[in-house]
């Protein structure tokens, strides 16, 4: 009798406020995903100055299992073109637009990860590929 109390509180409180989540701020620093899972990330000071779409074109000739993690607050022009991208090479996109995703300037714009842990030594954009600047 006990325990289907507590099933039943669990099932009441994860219909009202949702499933937990496994390391809540580290999903919404990362748009959802694990920092282990990041292929790539690109700031929004990075996405609103440097053209970061061939970057991930190269990324994709590769491998096209990726997913494109875009922040929705990311201006629409820019993020069109990732997304144009992304169809163009068939990759899987989502465009993300929870309250707890923040936009400032070295918050995550747009991400490329995969659905397994990656461990990247480097994600920055930025750190991996200085000929940007």
């Amino acid at each position: 009798m006990q325990n289907e109390r507590q099933d039943l509180d669990k099932r009441l409180q994860n219909a009202v406020f949702g499933m937990p989540l496994l390391r809540p701020d580290e999903q919404h620093r990362c748009l959802g995903t694990f920092y282990e899972r990041i292929e790539l990330r690109i700031s929004f000071a990075e996405a609103l100055r440097y053209d970061c779409v061939s970057i991930l074109q190269e990324l994709w000739k590769v491998n096209t299992n990726y997913q494109l993690l875009i922040n929705g607050q990311l201006d629409m022009d820019i993020m069109g073109q990732y997304i144009q991208s992304a169809n163009q090479y068939g990759v899987m996109f989502a465009i993300k637009t929870s309250q707890y995703y923040l936009t400032g300037s070295n918050n995550a714009a747009v991400i490329l990860c995969a659905d397994h842990a990656l461990d990247r030594a480097v994600v920055d954009v930025l750190e991996r590929y200085p000929k940007l600047k």
